[in-house]
């Protein structure tokens, strides 16, 4: 028994050490599992005003680079929800992202209230409340495709999305999640660097 709980242990402790870095996840804030409110914001609101015209400059070349986004200079649209910037990859073998500033919803409250629709984990990304959704479950790999958004709220009922999508060989296809958490990270740095 001792000898079964020890190796329990070490696989928790070495299964724990292989987290991925520069992304926060955290335990949910809220106080039922199937709650539709999302944890307070105690980070400074942000806004994202000057980029609603032009989301493509939330991410820079250079940042692109590193996931295999190198000729798509990126295509902006305008849907539903909001302004969009939509990257494709390269290759097969690369990943493709896009943007979304949410001008047009409640932000994470609306993320919240379809949380029965599919994948739905709550994380942060740099200490802001933010959501991994699919459409799918388990997530990614029913699909072709590999494909994750993350949600992130920066102010009251103010939230942007980034939905990342991979497919076989490339990593990001098993954990879409990664990516659009990177990318995330990437777009609330250029947020606060323009507050």
């Amino acid at each position: 028994m001792r000898r079964w709980l020890l190796c329990c242990a070490l696989a928790t402790v070495v299964v724990s050490g292989c987290s991925s870095v520069g992304v926060e996840q955290a335990p949910p804030e809220t106080g039922s599992a199937d709650s539709t409110t999302p944890p307070e914001i105690t980070q400074p609101a942000l806004t994202f005003g000057r980029f609603i015209s032009d989301p493509c400059q939330l991410v820079s070349r250079e940042q692109l680079a590193t996931i295999g986004i190198i000729a798509d200079p990126g295509k902006a649209t305008t849907e539903v929800i909001g302004p969009e910037c939509s990257w494709e990859a390269d290759k097969t073998t690369d990943t493709g992202i896009a943007v979304i500033l949410m001008t047009n919803s409640a932000g994470l409250d609306s993320v919240y209230m379809t949380r029965a629709e599919g994948y739905f984990a709550e994380t942060r990304i740099g200490n802001y409340p933010a959501v991994n959704t699919d459409n799918k479950k388990p997530v990614g790999r029913t699909t072709p495709f590999g494909d994750c958004s993350t949600a992130v709220a920066i102010a009251k009922s103010v939230a942007f999305r980034v939905t990342a999508h991979a497919y076989k060989p490339n990593p990001d296809y098993e954990e879409p999640c990664r990516a659009s958490d990177r990318v995330a990270n990437w777009v609330l740095e250029t947020l606060k660097a323009g507050a």
